[in-house]
């Protein structure tokens, strides 16, 4: 019989079955019909829930063992979750201030989009295994690439890369050939020696050897061994020059560096401010792909003193001082009229855009990038991995504004040519392509019927 009345998890006795689902925020924690033991009892305690329904009936004994070792694999994975998302929330406190990032985590729908892709990235135990170590092994290489994460997937997403979710893992686990390298060297709070740097450079190839032993895909493979090479072929392993380095790796180029110069380290107490690590980035336009460089500085909003920009008010002003503290809201000077002033905290008046800092010019035109393509890759890459619930949220945006006959023209009869091309390209089985042809008789059902 089931107990209708809200009882104390002190009250739970062993053998009791819990008769409906907890949750923590939206993650759920113990299913229904969970057997009550020792070990369910103390997570509860540890998780702070304190009520709940618990019913008093007991499972067939034929089946007992099997329900047992069922629950015990459900309460796990929900441990495990939570892990997870208390994981990403200690980070995020961490690396996490508005001096560096300026208020592009200030929106909760941009918070919850990392979460999801941090605690889906990390599902994956061969994932969580490896940053769990570095964690362990080397507590700022991991808060590093988990703020190389952060700042990185959200630039993928304005820059139109296409396979997001693996770049934002690969982000994650880019630096993991450090767990080959000794902690002391690692940790030291002095500058490396000769040999001592060169044996650091070597995580990059390290990281390929952490690849292959954990049957991670190779896919990564790039990122891990190519994000200190540099335009110009002056960095390392290979020396490579900019026509070998993908969009990938020229945008994780640029994170990385932002990262490793802003964040506090073990040999620099003193990290560099934002302002400051732009403008060397804006200054080695040779050695970093300067419109990732534009389009960090655009997402966090935060530019360096001088630059010339557009403001939401059509006019042009030149950023003519800026506090460390809240580098988004400089002090400006509107080019036509001299006229001098904050940027306003209601954001009545808002930078839209770069246009120049001393020889740096911006290298897209005022519509910038186009975002139906932006739009089309999201959803294109929704859709091949199966969620066409999530890809039809990208629907209207890759659609608006087009007649139903060219909607079956520019998106229906490309999702079907390139869903073609990816199986003749060996990325798709043929069952594979089938059910997306399927998918794609069911869009058509749902938008142009």
């Amino acid at each position: 019989m089931v107990q209708e009345d809200l009882s104390f998890i002190s009250h739970l006795k062993k053998g009791e079955v819990i008769a409906s689902d907890i949750y923590f925020n939206k993650t759920l924690l113990v299913k229904a019909g969970t057997v009550v033991n020792n070990e369910l009892l103390k997570n509860l305690e540890n998780w702070g829930v304190t009520k709940l329904q618990p019913k008093k009936q007991f499972p067939p004994k034929k089946n007992k063992i099997e329900n047992l070792v069922k629950q015990k694999e459900k309460i796990f994975y929900s441990k495990e979750l939570f892990d997870i998302k208390v994981l990403f929330y200690e980070s995020l406190q961490y690396v996490v201030s508005e001096a560096r990032y300026g208020l592009v985590l200030n929106s909760d729908v941009e918070l919850s989009w990392l979460e999801n892709l941090f605690i889906s990235s990390l599902l994956d135990s061969r994932i969580s295994t490896l940053l769990f170590s570095l964690k362990k092994q080397d507590p700022y290489s991991y808060f590093h690439s988990f703020d190389v994460f952060l700042l990185g997937s959200l630039l993928a997403r304005e820059s139109g890369i296409k396979d997001i979710r693996s770049f934002a893992i690969g982000c994650l686990i880019y630096d993991i050939g450090k767990l080959k390298i000794n902690r002391k060297l690692l940790q030291k709070d002095d500058t490396l020696s000769k040999t001592e740097y060169e044996e650091m450079q070597k995580h990059t190839v390290y990281g390929i050897n952490v690849l292959i032993e954990n049957d991670l895909p190779l896919i990564y493979r790039d990122l891990i061994k190519s994000h200190h090479e540099r335009l110009d072929g002056s960095g390392y392993p290979e020396g490579l020059t900019s026509e070998f380095l993908s969009e990938e790796i020229r945008l994780l180029a640029v994170v990385d560096t932002y990262s490793a110069l802003t964040l506090q380290r073990p040999y620099r107490k003193n990290p560099f401010s934002s302002i400051k690590a732009i403008e060397l980035l804006l200054s080695k336009e040779n050695k970093y792909d300067i419109k990732y460089v534009i389009s960090l500085m655009e997402l966090i909003k935060i530019y360096p003193k001088d630059c010339i920009v557009k403001l939401s008010n059509g006019k042009r002003a030149r950023i003519k001082s800026v506090n460390e503290n809240q580098p988004y809201f400089p002090i400006l000077e509107e080019l036509d009229t001299a006229k001098v002033y904050e940027l306003p905290l209601n954001f009545s008046i808002t930078i839209v855009r770069f246009i120049e800092w001393e020889n740096i010019v911006d290298v897209k035109p005022d519509s910038e990038i186009n975002k139906k393509e932006i739009y089309w890759n999201y959803f294109f890459n929704e859709f091949i991995n199966g969620d066409l619930e999530e890809a039809m949220n990208y629907f209207p945006m890759v659609t608006e504004g087009m007649a139903s006959n060219n909607i079956f023209i520019d998106v229906i009869i490309r999702l079907i040519k390139e869903v073609e091309t990816k199986r003749i390209d060996g990325q798709l089985s043929i069952g594979e392509e089938h059910d997306a042809l399927l998918k794609i008789k069911e869009i058509i059902s749902l938008t142009l019927v």
